[in-house]
């Protein structure tokens, strides 16, 4: 999609694609730019199914979010399916805009622990910012190909700036890479399991909405060392979940 300026690279403090896609259409000086239309409708979209299930979105509203008429919709769309399914394609490509930057070195013990706790960071607030769209992805991929295609697409780039980052700073052998990513990937279906049951994606018992998320990504972070180094990290480089590190040690 072209526009009268280039796409801004998000930050990783502003990681809420409606916002994103609501400064990209306000950027656009044409009134009537076809690209300021279908940037405002998808913000209107984003934003909507943060309260609203893909089943219960309808194009009336939103065009009313976006102030268009609704014959503006089905000039761009056949339908509301088309119209997630692009909004999802955009989406995946604006999340690894905000993967977090890949340092070489910190092959230490507490940087180790450091760099995986960024990922998971930057990977449940991501999450928790787009919750919509993501559910919308999930839900929908049971009967929309394209959308499972797209779930799938995003998982494998992101597996693989995992394992890019692991390969920076540590000398990981050809023949271990797919052992490597098995364990990103095995490690990322548990954050996955536990972001659903948070945000009601799929029904999962047993998870506490009441939990502080930081001490939530401590644990997951714990957790994906174990998958990938097989050991613990040091006590002391775990923040809060000390206690929890110390019932629960490999070491």
């Amino acid at each position: 999609m072209s526009s009268d300026r280039p796409i801004d690279r998000p930050t990783v403090t502003d990681l809420r694609f409606a916002l994103f896609l609501d400064r990209q259409w306000q950027g656009i000086k044409k009134s009537r730019s076809g690209d300021k239309s279908r940037l405002r409708l998808a913000a209107a979209g984003a934003g909507l199914l943060d309260a609203t299930s893909y089943r219960d979105l309808n194009v009336e509203d939103i065009c009313a979010a976006a102030e268009l008429a609704k014959g503006t919709f089905y000039i761009y769309y056949t339908s509301k399916d088309m119209f997630l399914e692009e909004l999802a394609r955009q989406y995946v490509d604006f999340e690894l805009t905000t993967y977090p930057p890949t340092a070489s070195g910190g092959a230490r013990e507490g940087e180790r622990f450091a760099a995986v706790r960024a990922l998971v960071g930057w990977y449940e607030r991501i999450f928790a910012a787009n919750h919509g769209i993501l559910r919308c992805m999930v839900q929908m991929g049971g009967q929309s190909p394209t959308m499972q295609a797209l779930w799938h697409q995003r998982n494998h780039a992101i597996v693989e700036r995992s394992v890019q980052g692991l390969r920076a700073r540590h000398d990981i052998p050809d023949g271990d890479l797919a052992l490597v990513r098995l364990a990103v990937r095995t490690a990322g279906g548990m954050l996955d399991q536990s972001l659903f049951a948070q945000f009601s994606i799929q029904v999962s018992p047993g998870f506490s909405p009441d939990l502080d998320p930081e001490l939530v990504i401590d644990f997951h972070a714990i957790l994906l060392h174990r998958a990938i180094y097989g050991v613990d990290p040091s006590i002391r480089d775990v923040g809060r979940a000390k206690s929890l590190l110390a019932s629960l040690t490999l070491n």
